[in-house]
């Protein structure tokens, strides 16, 4: 149901004390403030279920939000340890690379010596070797000599084969390490990769959460709105039944009904309209009961206290004037009411004739149909106050 259409609803509300017809437009009031406390319950209990359903979305989100939180944890320990594992990678492959930088100069060198005593051995020829060999004071002194330069040539031989396998297996190592580390880049990078998506994700997940949370605030908010409505709308159909049954009291008191017609004022109607119809175009204040601008009530009180007639001020009290009169039996010079923006008669009109009224409404006084698609489902009821 519209917003307009629920206020049009709660605001028909009041009862005439006096009204014998205004008793089936109470009737209808009291039908459709019946049937509005149904819907409003159904919305009611559709905000309930909103707000369960919102609450458990809420709840699953801060479920979700902490396994993304966890896994947050899980990756930062990670990155942490590769890059703890890289530094000692790193430090290892700069060890076996000044090892193998050692190494290498060793080699260079042992093999330069090598080189040298070939060289010197091709360009002295055999004699230096036959010089060592023949210096010798016995058979015995020679074969040392002989010994001993063979085994001077093979420790050479196996020095430098000893530092090229070294080499070599430092390589070994390197290339081990280098692969390692490199392994442990792609992991970093994957680790990096997968602690942005999960940023995302939680980043996502606390924008849900926001909704969500504005979602069961406004559906609490609307909650509490249509409870309140509940609430005014039942004890309006309590004060309605009241009211009516007052009313139905009141009308079967043939005294009290003489004595409201004793005091109708002996005016002419037609002078009334006449006079009412020369403020037409006047502008509508809020509050105001003079040419230079009327509301509703005060525009009434001013035309018909021109001719001796004293009225109540507000709409809501020149409702319980006069005497009832039924919509049949409707003439010029009746106040006609209505229930507009607030329950009771918060509009009143000078019945013209015809269906037609003169009333201060916002456009200022003008003349309107009593029964049109606006005016005639806030009609509550007329009073006589004219003989």
């Amino acid at each position: 149901m519209a917003r307009r259409s629920k206020i049009a609803i709660l605001c028909s509300m009041v009862i005439s004390l006096c009204a014998p017809l205004g008793l089936p437009a109470y009737a209808s009031t009291l039908a459709q403030d019946q049937a509005l406390v149904a819907q409003l319950k159904q919305e009611a209990n559709q905000t309930y279920a909103q707000i369960a359903a919102e609450k458990a979305k809420a709840s699953s989100l801060q479920n979700q939000a902490a396994g993304y939180q966890r896994a947050l944890l899980n990756v930062e320990l990670g990155i942490h340890t590769n890059q703890a594992q890289t530094a000692v990678v790193e430090q290892k492959i700069k060890q076996l690379t000044e090892e193998i930088h050692k190494n290498q100069v060793t080699l260079d060198t042992d093999k330069t010596e090598l080189t040298g005593q070939l060289r010197a051995m091709y360009e002295q020829g055999p004699m230096q070797y036959l010089t060592v060999l023949f210096g010798s004071k016995s058979f015995h002194d020679f074969l040392s000599r002989l010994a001993l330069l063979e085994i001077v040539a093979q420790r050479q031989h196996q020095m430098i084969l000893q530092v090229q396998t070294l080499q070599a297996s430092i390589k070994v190592q390197q290339g081990t390490q280098q692969k390692q580390y490199a392994q442990l880049v792609v992991k970093r990078q994957q680790l990096q990769s997968f602690q942005m998506a999960q940023q995302v994700l939680l980043h996502k997940n606390h924008m849900l959460q926001a909704a969500v949370k504005s979602n069961i605030q406004s559906e609490t908010r609307r909650n509490v709105l249509v409870e309140s409505q509940i609430k005014l709308t039942q004890q309006q159909i309590q004060q309605i039944q009241a009211e009516t049954q007052k009313a139905e009291q009141l009308m079967q008191n043939s005294t009290y009904v003489a004595q409201q017609k004793s005091t109708l004022a002996n005016v002419s109607a037609s002078s009334i309209i006449s006079f009412a119809e020369q403020f037409m175009g006047t502008p509508y204040v809020w509050g105001g009961t003079s040419p230079s601008g009327f509301d509703c009530s005060g525009f009434v009180q001013f035309v018909f206290d021109h001719f001796g007639v004293n009225l109540n001020r507000t709409s809501e009290q020149q409702f319980a004037e006069g005497v009832p009169v039924s919509t049949s039996n409707l003439k010029p010079g009746d106040l006609v009411f209505f229930s507009t923006y607030a329950p009771g008669a918060t509009h009143v009109g000078i019945y013209m004739g015809n269906g037609m009224m003169i009333d201060a409404e916002d456009l200022g006084v003008t003349i309107d149909s009593v029964f049109n698609s606006y005016w005639g489902p806030k009609y509550i009821g007329a009073r006589q106050v004219l003989q």
